[in-house]
């Protein structure tokens, strides 16, 4: 197994601007690698309603109630699953937990009933 050493840098290489630009970029390789800790229970769903959605947008907001001025419970990414029931009011669709989001930016994952 080779050994790899790893040179030592001397404290005048992380002064100024070029500490700023090395230090800049690793945080920018964590926050594309890590985006954000998304909470587990956005992709969680379980089948349970009988109608599971994937998110088509980027981000899509889950409200506490079904309209635009209802406020924001959680943000979802595109690609996670959630359980939905059937019920559709004014372009909101009513997840589990009585948690609404746009309708319009949620597709029914093949062989549920969401219609």
């Amino acid at each position: 197994m080779a050994r790899y050493k790893i040179p030592k840098l001397k404290s005048s290489s992380f002064k100024g601007w070029t500490f700023v630009l090395i230090a800049g970029t690793v945080l920018a390789l964590i926050a594309i690698f890590d985006r954000g800790g998304a909470l587990p229970t956005a992709t969680s769903a379980t089948g349970s309603t009988g109608c599971q959605l994937e998110v088509v947008a980027n981000e899509l907001n889950v409200r506490n109630g079904p309209s635009p001025q209802a406020a924001t419970v959680r943000t979802l990414r595109r690609g996670d699953r959630v359980d939905g029931t059937r019920v559709v009011t004014d372009g909101f669709r009513e997840l589990t937990g009585n948690q609404w989001a746009s309708d319009q930016f949620l597709s029914p994952l093949p062989g549920t009933n969401c219609a």
